[in-house]
């Protein structure tokens, strides 16, 4: 992949790396494949992109690399099995700082996008009058967010406004976190 982007575009300025997979199932009745799953997509899938396109970027001495997070990143959720999931998110997060501290000198920065719920195709596999309740009851905005609610802050993050910001989680999530 960036074999062919660097052929066809010549140089990589802008990674969006957003790779999501969890499970709401209690740490006791989970399988090992569940969590390798998780895991895997959400941790090592985001490292080995993150890694490939690096190598591009620090050669370029530019680059902007906003990985997706989630505000699970930094809470779980009280009555929701969120093990895998939050656990994982985390571990985005401790990657994301650990990658901006590390590329920094190479003109490279590196940040976590944490948004709360919005409508997708994930959140639409799991939707149920229980879950949206729960949102209801506990996000201070009493919804879940709307399509174009995250394109400020993915703008910000891409574009040379944010050239002094590196290693940091933008939460986008309705206040959430605040609560």
């Amino acid at each position: 992949m960036v074999d062919t982007v660097v052929k066809e575009f010549g140089r990589i300025d802008i990674l969006i790396n957003n790779a999501a997979a969890g499970f709401a199932t209690p740490v006791l009745e989970c399988d090992d494949e569940t969590w390798q799953r998780t895991i895997n997509t959400n941790v090592n899938g985001v490292f080995f992109v993150a890694r490939e396109v690096g190598r591009v970027m620090v050669q370029q001495h530019y680059g902007k690399i906003i990985n997706i997070g989630s505000f699970h990143c930094v809470v779980t959720m009280n009555g929701v099995p969120r093990s895998g999931y939050s656990t994982a998110k985390g571990a985005v997060y401790m990657m994301t700082k650990a990658l901006a501290a590390e590329w920094a000198k190479d003109g490279i920065t590196v940040n976590t996008l944490g948004p709360g719920y919005f409508k997708s195709e994930m959140a639409d596999k799991v939707t149920n009058k229980s879950y949206d309740d729960g949102i209801r009851n506990n996000c201070p905005m009493g919804r879940r967010g709307n399509p174009g609610e995250l394109n400020g802050a993915m703008l910000y993050l891409a574009s040379d406004a944010s050239s002094y910001t590196t290693g940091q989680l933008l939460l986008v999530d309705s206040g959430w976190t605040i609560v």
